[in-house]
């Protein structure tokens, strides 16, 4: 009595088992095709094109495959445009300093983390190592001290 019980719960959850890797297996197979967008191109009232999902009467259908879409370099010599209200005099002298302070800043903060980092090095040199990881440690302690004297005071 207790081995048939058993099987049947056993064959039970085979069956369950083998239901769930159907269910997945039928998922994995509409997954690529909600992929695919329906695009259409249409024409706006200034001579442009506009693309969009849904259908216009002198528009034309587009196949785009969003699986395949990838970064394009804008033309050369062709920069975006952008948006941006005409300044008032002397606004631009302040965007310009506060940029040259924020950079100055950031510069600041990678000279003090370099530093840092020097000493850590020095710390574990100090401390013991393979040789192996001791010539790694002299490198970066070399190249550190090399971006020390070449961008910081």
């Amino acid at each position: 009595m207790r081995d048939q019980s058993g099987r049947d719960g056993l064959k039970a959850r085979g069956r369950a088992h083998l239901a769930g890797i159907w269910i997945i297996l039928f998922i994995g197979l509409l997954g690529p095709t909600a992929l695919v967008a329906g695009v259409f191109r249409c024409p706006d009232g200034s001579g442009g094109v506009i693309f969009q999902q849904i259908a216009c009467p002198q528009g034309e259908a587009v196949e785009l495959d969003v699986r395949t879409t990838e970064w394009v370099a804008s033309p050369p010599g062709q920069l975006p445009r952008r948006n941006r209200r005409p300044s008032k005099s002397g606004a631009g002298d302040q965007a310009a300093l506060s940029r040259a302070t924020r950079e100055a800043r950031r510069q600041e903060q990678a000279c003090w983390r370099a530093k840092q980092r020097v000493e850590q090095i020095e710390a574990e040199l100090r401390h013991g190592y393979k040789p192996s990881r001791g010539e790694r440690l002299r490198r970066q302690r070399r190249q550190q001290a090399d971006y020390l004297r070449a961008f910081c005071r």
